[in-house]
C-alpha cells in the first residue's frame, strides 16, 4: 500500500528564524529569498521529521507557496505538488495538472472583479490609514487566484486593523462565496471553490483509480489546514502551532 503525505511547509515543516524555538541553536536553512538569502529554517526536530517522511512515504507539498516561492525551498520533492491554496497541482515534471487547470480557471474568473475590488480598496483604506501593510493578487499560471495582506516594520496590529475594519466585514457579507484566512503576518481571501482540500481530494481520487488503495497523511499548522488534513487517514499537527492551539491544548 503506497503511503502519501499531504505536507504543508511555512510554520509546519520550517518557518523564519524569529519563531524558531529559542532552545534549538542549531537550525538548519531550507527556503531562500529571490536575493539568496535564507528565509525560513528547520529545527534539529523538523529535520528528524523531514527524514522521517521523506523516508517511508511520497511526500506532496501543500502550500500557499506559488511556483516560484516553492523553487526557493530547497528540499527534495520528486512527486506532484499542490501549490497557491490548492489553486494549482503540479505533475512531477513541473507541468500543471490539465484537468485542474482548467477547472480553476473556471473558479478565478468568477471571483477577479470581487477580489480586484477589495484589493483597490485595501489599497485605499492602508493609504488613508497610513498602515504599515501591503495588499496584492496572488497570481500564478496567469490565474489570479486569492487576496492577500501582510502587515510590514513589525507592526501586526495594523494588519489586525485592516482584517477587523475591512477585510472581515468584507467576507462575512459574502460568507457563501469566500472565507477568511489568517494566520501570523498572513490575511488572506479566498474564494470558496480555491482551497487545499479540494485538491487532495482530487490527487487522492486520482491516484486511488490509479495505484489502489492508499495510506495518507496530511500534515499542516493552520487552522485552514485541518480541511485538507481531514481527507486523509491520519493528521498531524505541530505542538502550540495555531490548529494545535485551538484544539489539542484545549482538552
Amino acid at each position: 500500500m503506497k503511503t502519501l503525505v499531504f505536507l504543508d511547509l511555512d510554520n509546519t515543516l520550517f518557518q523564519t528564524r524569529q519563531k524558531c524555538p529559542t532552545e534549538d541553536a542549531l537550525q538548519f536553512p531550507v527556503a531562500y529569498l529571490r536575493d539568496g538569502s535564507a528565509h525560513s529554517f528547520m529545527t534539529p526536530k523538523q529535520r528528524q521529521f523531514w527524514q522521517l517522511l521523506n523516508t517511508n512515504a511520497t511526500i506532496i507539498p501543500t502550500t500557499a507557496r506559488d511556483l516560484d516561492a516553492l523553487q526557493r525551498v530547497q528540499l527534495p520533492f520528486h512527486s506532484w505538488s499542490i501549490i497557491d491554496h490548492g489553486g494549482v497541482i503540479l505533475n512531477p515534471a513541473g507541468i500543471p495538472d490539465a484537468y485542474w487547470l482548467e477547472h480553476m480557471t473556471s473558479a478565478s474568473q468568477m471571483a477577479q472583479v470581487d477580489l480586484g475590488a477589495l484589493l483597490e480598496m485595501a489599497n485605499t483604506v492602508i493609504a488613508h490609514q497610513k498602515l504599515a501593510a501591503r495588499a496584492q493578487m496572488i497570481t500564478d499560471f496567469q490565474l489570479p487566484l486569492y487576496f492577500v495582506a501582510k502587515y510590514r516594520n513589525g507592526k501586526s496590529g495594523d494588519l489586525d486593523w485592516l482584517q477587523e475594519h475591512l477585510v472581515q466585514p468584507w467576507v462575512l457579507a459574502r460568507s457563501t462565496t469566500y472565507q477568511l484566512h489568517r494566520n501570523g503576518n498572513n490575511l488572506a481571501v479566498l474564494p470558496r471553490g480555491l482551497g487545499k482540500e479540494h485538491a487532495v481530494r482530487y490527487l487522492i481520487k486520482r491516484f486511488n483509480n490509479e495505484w489502489g488503495d492508499l495510506f495518507t497523511i496530511g500534515v499542516g499548522d493552520s487552522v485552514s489546514d485541518g480541511a485538507f488534513m481531514a481527507e486523509c487517514d491520519y493528521a498531524i499537527t505541530p505542538r502550540d502551532s495555531q490548529l494545535f492551539s485551538a484544539t489539542l491544548k484545549l482538552l
